[in-house]
């Protein structure tokens, strides 16, 4: 239940700026989360487009921020909502996690008006921008860490918001679409709950912004919004994806990485990919593909510990 804005007393074909406050955090300081909305020619669809769930993935904020200066609300069939850094204090941080708790904040939702400062910003988030659209488009990127080839998840569930998030993840024109089982406080995960179809995106990485990465997005955003009838899209048919399923290699010692391969190249089956180094230099352990596929996920940060997934390799899983 929105209680800090009304969508539907906004004008037709108009472009709003707007924040929501997020009080509480001390000294009567609070976190203002900005976001816009773009009401076109018709009220319906209602859709959201929302990134910097984590602090520290950067390609979505960016590209959003330019669609903000650059949308026409009157070319637009449906209303939009656009918010680029849903969680302001992570971001200052630079980190993956809100500062305050340590929250995951896309392990949060649908959140707590009284729990955890990551918790109520999960419930104001969910009950202010969330409910009342048909579809999320969440923009994501891989952490400061590591670096991942563009792909495209949808929840692995067979309903009708399900069948519709899977119709949209096919309609981005990724090579890689994963269906995935999210694991409870997703976005995705509560959303569907709610009968709202979501697709949770992953371009770039290591804490940039690029022009590769930007191009991509932009293209995902608009294909997204065409896909809902929200406006028309000019460009080549979405391609066919590949369905993968994936595994984490993760590393079983501390010290310096070091790698063999590059996000997207393809492995063999016991082919080294990383090595982890003892800080005298000596080889602790050597990290070998389990079997084939493609370097999905790559982490670029070379000090490591225990624990930390150093690979993530996709495979088809219709080859299964």
């Amino acid at each position: 239940m929105r209680k800090q804005w009304n969508p539907d007393i906004l004008p037709l074909r108009s472009r709003n700026s707007l924040k929501l406050a997020l009080p509480g955090y001390g000294e009567g300081s609070s976190v203002e989360i900005p976001f816009t909305v773009f009401v076109g020619g018709q009220r319906d669809p209602h859709l959201l487009v929302i990134s910097g769930v984590h602090g520290d993935e950067y390609e979505g904020p960016a590209v959003l921020h330019d669609f903000v200066q650059e949308i026409d609300p009157a070319q637009l069939r449906g209303t939009l909502t656009l918010v680029p850094i849903a969680n302001p204090q992570a971001f200052h941080a630079g980190a993956r996690r809100n500062p305050a708790d340590l929250g995951d904040l896309n392990r949060a939702f649908p959140g707590n008006a009284t729990g955890s400062a990551t918790e109520r910003l999960a419930h104001l988030l969910f009950q202010e921008l969330v409910l009342g659209n048909d579809a999320i488009l969440s923009l994501h990127g891989w952490s400061k860490e590591a670096a991942v080839v563009p792909y495209a998840e949808y929840p692995d569930v067979h309903n009708e918001p399900g069948g519709r998030s899977c119709a949209a993840a096919h309609a981005l024109d990724f090579e890689f679409l994963h269906p995935y089982q999210w694991p409870a406080g997703v976005l995705g995960e509560a959303a569907l709950k709610f009968d709202i179809a979501t697709v949770e995106t992953e371009v770039g990485g290591m804490g940039t912004v690029t022009p590769d990465g930007q191009a991509t997005y932009r293209d995902v955003v608009i294909r997204f919004m065409a896909h809902f009838g929200m406006q028309d899209y000019v460009g080549n048919v979405p391609r066919t994806p590949k369905i993968v399923s994936h595994t984490d290699l993760l590393a079983n010692s501390a010290g310096l990485l070091r790698s063999r391969v590059c996000p997207g190249d393809w492995v063999e089956r016991g082919q080294l990919l990383v090595t982890v180094h003892a800080l005298s230099g000596e080889c602790l352990e050597e990290v070998r593909a389990p079997r084939a596929g493609i370097v999905a996920i790559l982490r670029t940060f070379n000090s490591v510990q225990p624990g930390a997934r150093l690979v993530q390799l996709f495979w088809e899983a219709e080859r299964e």
